[in-house]
């Protein structure tokens, strides 16, 4: 196995076959941690902690922490084993960058695409969105509510696209964690400009308005953009060129 988990070897498949249903839970444990910013950039994980942390042995929090190094989570650091992630602004624009011209790439051939099923699944999660958001005990747990509603809004527009080649584009770019954790540094009112965001790009759909549903999509991810390339230190950035 190439990488810096070359020292795993193949044969070690079988082993970790049992762990399966343990691994699901440790990625997820530690998954949510690193979303929540728990751990400051260049935090080291070890795995004896993480194992007790997470209630199951050392295989599958190794198993998890592979993964989470693949997703760029984590750093792998020789002799050290992984570190948590310090995002540059340059990481914050280079993702955000992509996801302004595929989204709204999706969003205009959308326009003349989205089916009544597909509008009616956007309005659905639009409803529910707002429903957390407008909840003032939910902060801050709403806005890791908002996160996967967030993401399956984007998903229907890019179904609606139909354009196969699109989604594994924008999966890339949407999974790393500086897109994921957009909502955890949105103030209250750019929470209410996102989901006016999303009211406005179904009424572009619903109109068949290619540019409008375009325009909309940029303004939105460029939101976004600004918002997390603001508050970079929440969720672990660090100055360009740091060295460790």
């Amino acid at each position: 196995m190439d990488g810096p988990w070359r020292g795993m070897q193949e044969g070690d498949d079988d082993k970790r076959r049992p762990h399966g249903h343990a691994g699901e839970i440790a990625y997820a444990a530690i998954r949510d941690r690193l979303l929540r910013d728990e751990w400051p950039a260049g935090t080291r994980l070890l795995e004896a902690d993480l194992a007790a942390l997470t209630g199951v042995s050392r295989t599958p929090v190794r198993d998890a922490l592979r993964r989470l190094s693949n997703e760029g989570f984590l750093d792998y650091v020789a002799n050290a084993g992984c570190r948590v992630k310090a995002f540059t602004a340059k990481d914050v624009e280079a993702a955000f960058d992509l996801r302004v011209e595929l989204e709204s790439y999706a969003a205009r051939r959308a326009a003349s695409r989205a089916g009544t099923a597909q509008i009616a699944a956007l309005s659905a999660l639009c409803d529910r969105m707002e429903e957390i958001a407008a909840d003032p005990e939910g902060e801050p747990r709403s806005r890791d509510q908002l996160t996967p509603l967030n993401q399956s809004f984007h998903a229907v527009i890019v179904e609606a696209a139909d354009n196969p080649r699109l989604a594994p584009f924008l999966a890339n770019v949407t999974s790393a964690p500086v897109v994921l954790r957009t909502y955890r540094s949105y103030t209250a009112e750019e929470i209410a400009r996102s989901m006016g965001h999303h009211r406005e790009l179904i009424q572009a759909l619903q109109a068949g308005d290619a540019d409008w549903a375009g325009a909309v999509m940029r303004s939105h991810i460029h939101a976004g953009y600004r918002a997390a390339l603001r508050d970079t230190g929440l969720f672990g950035a660090v100055a360009e060129n740091t060295q460790d």
